[in-house]
């Protein structure tokens, strides 16, 4: 039977102007599928042309794979699933990535799915491809499969995890091309990831992480780093993002060797780190070893909402390591969660309050304050139920479940967290992500009226809800800087 290539596709994921960054979740799938002689096609819709996807769909592929999070981005990706569909309703779809692991079930229910791969998906979608290859269609020894049996859908046994020393290089092969593509954009620090390890040792109750890697934490082997690190490097590379759920799953003594080779390799990076790991000398050999950006999410200044939420470190060591932290040069992001199951009032301004606190005592830190999403699968999710969450029942009805919609019927006030939510990325996202010559025409003074009202929380006649809304239903047709018009043109 003649061998057919693959199409991976990512479509966008926000309706933010964020800066797109390289899309693991299906190259790393794709380095797989070619070391055992597969075509891989890649669509990745922040870079790509519609019509680049329509020519693969077109040329007739073995299958489609489309990975996506419980987020805006399963909008989209329903979009380019019906557009296969209307060219060629014979392409198997295949989905991927948390939402469809953590709501298999559900998700086969669509018309628009064939098969769901759950959780680490190299080997899974590998044995997939062949199956289809040799025109078996007897699916049922495929661990950490989802099909459809005589319109019966079955959920295979889950899958072991892999051994992430065999992994191959994302960006060997076709993934290659869509890093020089990123090359190309001079807008970001952040647009090319690199994963050094997988998991996280930490228990978070709102995060996928407890579900998808079952606090397994796996990290890859100092010299397997360093030669990926050397390839990157030979590739053009100096500036990257640890995509780690935690860096190097917060263990300190690789850190330290991982911080030693990235000094030697002069890289400029940024990762997410646990808040309470950093000493004074820690954050010395970030610096000293490129380090530029740092994300932590502090959640809440409120212990008994982080002992709620399962955070794992409480107040005093957000404090300590905020001090810390602040003495340092490196730009830091703090993040914040409101509107959580059994929130009240008092938590609700008292985590506003402290945003303000983190910005006095790390003056141009960004602090984004994010209402609670309950994600499918996390032990959160369980108390959303409790505090009368419905969740979709198709999924269809996730296209619109994202941060800005909030649908928590423990929520009195849903319009005071929406304006809460883009107040905070105006004021405090917008050097970033936002300012520039031609943005800075549209954004400048919704910033300066963003600070005033932030400073006086005052929330009347909140018509930036309304331009964001126009601005997220037009498709993100507005073009934000004069750095994204270079980019795109180049």
């Amino acid at each position: 039977m003649e061998k057919k290539f693959v199409v991976l596709a990512y479509a966008n994921a926000s309706p933010f102007p964020y800066h797109a960054w390289t899309p693991l979740a299906i190259l790393s799938l794709g380095a797989y599928l070619e070391q055992y002689g597969i075509e891989v096609e890649y669509f990745d819709e922040r870079i790509h042309k519609k019509e680049r996807f329509k020519e693969l769909v077109r040329r007739r592929p073995l299958l489609v794979g489309l990975s996506t999070m419980t987020c805006f981005q399963i909008k989209n990706t329903l979009r380019l699933a019906s557009l296969v569909r209307k060219i060629n309703p014979e392409i198997p779809l295949v989905w991927g990535g948390t939402h469809p692991s953590m709501c298999a079930e559900q998700t086969l229910e669509s018309e628009l799915v064939d098969f769901v791969v759950k959780c680490e998906g190299e080997q899974t979608l590998l044995e997939l491809v062949q199956a289809l290859q040799s025109g078996n269609n007897d699916f049922g020894a495929i661990d950490g499969l989802g099909w459809k049996n005589n319109g019966k859908n079955v959920v295979n046994k889950d899958r072991d995890f892999l051994n992430i020393e065999d992994l191959p290089f994302p960006y060997d092969g076709k993934g290659g091309e869509i890093l020089a593509e990123y090359l190309k954009k001079t807008d970001t620090l952040e647009n090319i990831g690199y994963e050094s390890s997988r998991g996280c040792p930490y228990k978070c109750g709102f995060c996928y992480n407890v579900f998808f890697h079952k606090n397994v934490c796996r990290v890859k082997s100092l010299e397997k780093i360093r030669a990926e690190l050397l390839k990157l490097k030979a590739l053009g590379v100096h500036k990257m993002t640890f995509y780690d759920d935690t860096f190097l799953a917060g263990k300190k003594d690789i850190i330290h060797n991982i911080c030693d080779l990235l000094k030697e390799l002069k890289f400029e990076w940024i990762s997410n780190v646990r808040i309470n790991l950093f000493t004074p000398e820690l954050l010395k050999k970030f610096k000293d070893s490129g380090c530029v950006y740092l994300f932590f999410g502090v959640e809440s200044p409120d212990d008994e909402v982080l002992k709620f939420i399962r955070k794992g470190q409480n107040r005093r060591m957000i404090d300590e390591g905020i001090r810390i932290i602040s003495q340092g040069k490196i730009k830091t992001l703090y993040s914040l969660m409101i509107g959580l199951p059994n929130e009240t009032e008092a938590q609700l301004y008292r985590t506003l309050d402290f945003a303000d606190e983190i910005r006095r005592l790390h003056p141009g830190a960004e602090v984004p304050i994010q209402p609670y999403v309950p994600l499918p699968g996390t032990s959160l999710y369980e108390e959303a139920a409790k505090a009368g969450f419905k969740a979709p029942t198709h999924l269809e009805g996730w296209k619109n479940y994202t941060n800005d919609e909030i649908k928590h019927p423990w929520v009195k006030n849903k319009k005071l967290l929406n304006a809460i939510y883009i107040n905070t990325f105006l004021a405090f996202r917008y050097e970033r992500f936002l300012k520039g010559f031609w943005s800075g025409l549209i954004f400048g003074p919704l910033n300066k009226l963003s600070l005033w009202r932030w400073k006086n929380r005052n929330y009347k006649f909140f018509i930036e809800l309304y331009l964001y809304l126009i601005y997220k239903r037009l498709g993100r047709l507005f073009i934000f800087s004069e750095k994204y018009l270079k980019s795109t043109r180049s």
